[in-house]
């Protein structure tokens, strides 16, 4: 992840982020690589101290309540988790159904709208198509 406007959020609300993450990530049933190699880099850009990482990492296994969860996040923060949120749930190659009512929820808390969800979807769409385009450009 590139440096980012998280570091502008309190600890608090920058662990309730990752919180947020886990929940996105573990809400299918299903964990997979790439979710828990972004989930990692969240957390570095978060700058959130590594034993703190670990107490997240443990979450994944029993996923902390959304309501109370979001409750931490301000505006920004729920926007910024709408964001991050959109990414890990793509990473996997398809949104899932709960993954797209987990999103909506966020969006709905963030007062976000269905245009600008479908303009975070296709920015989702083109960051992980230049992200490939980058291995074909270096031919690995």
């Amino acid at each position: 992840m590139f440096p980012n406007s998280l570091n502008d959020l309190s600890l608090e609300e920058r662990k309730a982020h990752a919180e947020l993450m886990v929940i996105i990530a573990s809400i299918d049933g299903e964990l997979v690589q790439e979710e828990l190699m972004l989930l990692e880099s969240i957390m570095g850009s978060s700058m959130l101290h590594p034993e703190m990482r670990v107490d997240i990492r443990n979450m994944l296994n029993n996923p902390p309540n959304f309501e109370k969860t979001i409750g931490f996040l301000s505006e920004t923060g729920l926007k910024l988790a709408l964001r991050d949120g959109a990414l890990l749930s793509a990473v996997d190659g398809e949104y899932n159904k709960k993954e797209l009512r987990m999103l909506s929820s966020i969006a709905k808390n963030a007062g976000v709208d269905k245009v600008t969800m479908s303009k975070l979807f296709e920015w989702v769409e083109s960051i992980w198509k230049s992200y490939n385009d980058s291995e074909s450009i270096l031919s690995i």
